[in-house]
Parts: C-alpha cells; sequence; structure tokens
C-alpha cells in the first residue's frame, strides 16, 4: 500500500516568517484594543476584508472603520483575542506574500468566563509598501456552515 505524496510548502527565510508574524503580532491587537482606524491602516487603501461562505465583503478603509467598528461594539466590555497557528507563507513575488493560517477567537467576559468563536482559516494577501507590510485582502471561512453560528454567541 503507497502513501499519497505531500507536497511540501516552499521553503522561505526566517526573516520573513519572523517578519509576518511580527505583522500579525502588531495588527491583531489594535482591533481587540478597539483601535479600529489603526487596525484598518495596516490594509492597503483598497484593501478588501471577506467573509467567503456568507457573501460579503468590505471595500476600502472607510468601509473598514465604519463596519468594524460597529462589528466590534457587539462584544460590549468582553474582552476578544485572537489566536493564529500553522502559517503558511508563499512568496508571490518580490513584495507579495500568500499567508494561509488558522484561527481561532477567545472571548472573556467581566466574570472571567471564556468562549471560543467557531475556528476560521484564513487567507491573506500582504503587500510590501517601502519598508512595511499591509494586507491587501484577507478571507475568512469559519469551519461551520452556518453565518447565525458565528461571533461569540451571536452577540445578541
Amino acid at each position: 500500500m503507497s502513501l499519497p505524496q505531500h507536497t511540501a510548502p516552499p521553503r522561505i527565510s526566517a526573516d520573513l516568517y519572523v517578519e509576518i508574524q511580527s505583522f500579525y503580532a502588531h495588527q491583531m491587537p489594535l482591533l481587540e484594543d478597539r483601535k479600529v482606524e489603526e487596525f484598518a491602516h495596516t490594509f492597503t487603501e483598497d484593501g478588501v476584508y471577506a467573509h467567503a461562505k456568507d457573501g460579503w465583503e468590505l471595500v476600502g478603509r472607510q468601509s473598514l472603520v465604519s463596519e468594524i467598528r460597529a462589528g466590534v461594539s457587539h462584544y460590549g466590555v468582553k474582552v476578544f483575542r485572537h489566536w493564529f497557528d500553522k502559517m503558511v507563507v508563499r512568496v508571490v513575488d518580490g513584495t507579495t506574500y500568500r499567508v494561509t493560517f488558522r484561527s481561532l477567537v477567545s472571548v472573556t467576559d467581566e466574570s472571567g468566563h471564556v468562549t471560543f468563536e467557531p475556528s476560521a482559516t484564513i487567507e491573506d494577501v500582504l503587500v510590501r509598501r517601502g519598508d512595511r507590510l499591509l494586507t491587501r485582502s484577507r478571507v475568512v471561512r469559519h469551519d461551520i456552515p452556518d453565518p447565525a453560528g458565528y461571533w461569540s454567541e451571536r452577540l445578541g
């Protein structure tokens, strides 16, 4: 019996991998700290943030700011944190990178009770502008089929 062939992702430099991890370590706390404008500025001016399964898409920083601000408000005083794992980076060219990873969001209420959002696969395209990285596009694919189950017990 032969096993299926496994194709490993292309090798990248450790420096690039760490740079991309550092980018996310900077980007996501901006959202978690409700610094929505600063978070939006980690996207290109025409950046896209989309949810694949329920079909919505935000295009441009202004759209990101208004819609994400509304979404974040549903958490109230709850603290939410993004946990990224299993990151695969593919170099498209010298300034463009495709990054795929798994994501889990924890939500902690005032009493310390922790719940989790449904896990997701994220597909980003990052671009280099000068000495910094920006997100050109982000596609989120939750691991459950029904959008009603997203967002911290529907945030209600």
